[in-house]
Protein backbone atom coordinates (compact mmCIF):
# COMPACT_ATOMS: atom_id res chain seq x y z
CA UNK A 1 0.00 0.00 0.00
CA UNK A 2 1.01 3.57 -0.57
CA UNK A 3 1.14 6.16 1.89
CA UNK A 4 -0.97 9.04 0.94
CA UNK A 5 1.40 12.21 -0.11
CA UNK A 6 2.29 14.29 2.79
CA UNK A 7 3.41 18.01 1.93
CA UNK A 8 7.33 17.18 1.77
CA UNK A 9 6.50 15.11 -0.92
CA UNK A 10 4.27 17.18 -2.72
CA UNK A 11 6.90 20.10 -2.54
CA UNK A 12 9.38 17.80 -3.68
CA UNK A 13 7.23 16.89 -6.74
CA UNK A 14 6.41 20.69 -7.17
CA UNK A 15 10.28 21.38 -7.16
CA UNK A 16 10.85 18.67 -10.28
CA UNK A 17 8.31 19.76 -12.53
CA UNK A 18 9.68 23.45 -12.34
CA UNK A 19 8.78 27.04 -12.59
CA UNK A 20 5.84 26.84 -14.83
CA UNK A 21 4.18 24.22 -13.11
CA UNK A 22 4.79 25.64 -9.82
CA UNK A 23 2.97 29.03 -12.05
CA UNK A 24 -0.04 27.07 -12.62
CA UNK A 25 -0.83 24.99 -9.57
CA UNK A 26 0.04 27.91 -6.90
CA UNK A 27 0.71 31.65 -8.23
CA UNK A 28 -2.18 31.77 -10.34
CA UNK A 29 -5.34 30.61 -8.10
CA UNK A 30 -4.12 32.71 -5.84
CA UNK A 31 -3.92 35.44 -8.04
CA UNK A 32 -7.64 34.86 -9.28
CA UNK A 33 -8.90 34.46 -5.52
CA UNK A 34 -7.34 38.17 -4.94
CA UNK A 35 -9.20 39.29 -8.06
CA UNK A 36 -12.27 37.95 -6.76
CA UNK A 37 -11.89 39.42 -3.28
CA UNK A 38 -11.32 42.89 -4.70
CA UNK A 39 -14.57 42.63 -7.09
CA UNK A 40 -16.51 41.91 -4.23
CA UNK A 41 -15.22 44.56 -2.25
CA UNK A 42 -15.53 47.00 -5.00
CA UNK A 43 -19.23 45.75 -5.23
CA UNK A 44 -19.97 46.14 -1.75
CA UNK A 45 -18.57 49.99 -1.34
CA UNK A 46 -20.42 50.88 -4.59
CA UNK A 47 -23.52 49.68 -3.21
CA UNK A 48 -22.88 51.39 0.53
CA UNK A 49 -21.81 54.06 -1.49
CA UNK A 50 -25.45 54.75 -3.38
CA UNK A 51 -26.94 55.12 -0.10
CA UNK A 52 -26.04 59.14 0.37
CA UNK A 53 -26.93 59.79 -2.79
CA UNK A 54 -30.80 58.59 -2.27
CA UNK A 55 -30.12 60.88 1.03
CA UNK A 56 -29.25 63.87 -1.25
CA UNK A 57 -31.90 62.75 -3.72
CA UNK A 58 -34.91 62.92 -0.70
CA UNK A 59 -33.16 66.22 0.69
CA UNK A 60 -33.96 68.05 -2.64
CA UNK A 61 -37.22 66.87 -3.15
CA UNK A 62 -37.84 67.85 0.78
CA UNK A 63 -36.32 71.62 -0.21
CA UNK A 64 -38.43 71.57 -3.22
CA UNK A 65 -41.29 70.95 -1.55
CA UNK A 66 -40.55 73.83 1.33
CA UNK A 67 -39.86 75.97 -1.45
CA UNK A 68 -43.10 75.35 -3.17
CA UNK A 69 -44.63 75.92 -0.25
CA UNK A 70 -43.67 79.31 0.45
CA UNK A 71 -44.47 80.32 -2.97
CA UNK A 72 -48.01 79.30 -2.82
CA UNK A 73 -48.24 81.52 -0.15
CA UNK A 74 -46.86 84.53 -1.75
CA UNK A 75 -49.12 83.65 -4.99
CA UNK A 76 -51.77 83.69 -2.23
CA UNK A 77 -50.54 87.19 -1.03
CA UNK A 78 -50.36 88.44 -4.24
CA UNK A 79 -54.13 87.37 -5.56
CA UNK A 80 -55.00 89.02 -1.66
CA UNK A 81 -53.13 92.42 -2.76
CA UNK A 82 -54.26 92.62 -6.58
CA UNK A 83 -58.02 91.51 -6.08
CA UNK A 84 -60.44 92.73 -3.30
CA UNK A 85 -63.44 90.29 -2.09
CA UNK A 86 -65.20 92.21 -5.48
CA UNK A 87 -62.64 91.80 -7.10
CA UNK A 88 -62.25 95.69 -8.28
CA UNK A 89 -59.27 97.31 -6.51
CA UNK A 90 -57.07 95.54 -8.92
CA UNK A 91 -59.09 96.48 -12.20
CA UNK A 92 -59.14 99.75 -10.96
CA UNK A 93 -55.65 100.52 -10.97
CA UNK A 94 -55.25 98.77 -14.12
CA UNK A 95 -58.05 101.31 -15.63
CA UNK A 96 -56.40 104.56 -14.05
CA UNK A 97 -53.20 103.78 -16.37
CA UNK A 98 -54.98 103.68 -19.48
CA UNK A 99 -57.17 106.78 -18.38
CA UNK A 100 -54.18 108.66 -17.39
CA UNK A 101 -53.85 111.15 -20.81
CA UNK A 102 -50.82 110.26 -23.06
CA UNK A 103 -48.98 113.61 -23.00
CA UNK A 104 -49.04 114.27 -18.92
CA UNK A 105 -46.66 112.80 -16.86
CA UNK A 106 -43.49 112.12 -19.15
CA UNK A 107 -41.26 115.10 -19.03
Amino acid sequence: MHEPYMFEEMFAVMAQLGPVMMFWFMVLPALVAVLLLAILYRLLRTREGATPAHDDEARMIQEMYRAMGRMEERVEALETLLLDPDGTAGRARHDAGRDAPRGQGRE
